[in-house]
């Protein structure tokens, strides 16, 4: 059996969680009609062509 330290590595930046930015405008008729065409794709593709995702 093998036993290894790990240090933590440097901190990562550049992505940011979505409320950490208040004057960034939420796009929630943009977010929906997304979400129901990424539904509408999805359930063309397993009704039309008869794919499954996983």
């Amino acid at each position: 059996m093998a036993s290894t330290t790990l240090t933590p590595g440097p901190a990562v930046h550049g992505a940011t969680v979505h409320d950490t930015i208040p004057e960034h405008p939420r796009h929630r008729i943009g977010n929906a009609l997304h979400a129901l065409r990424v539904f509408a794709v999805a359930a063309a593709e397993v009704v039309l062509l008869g794919k499954e995702s996983y």
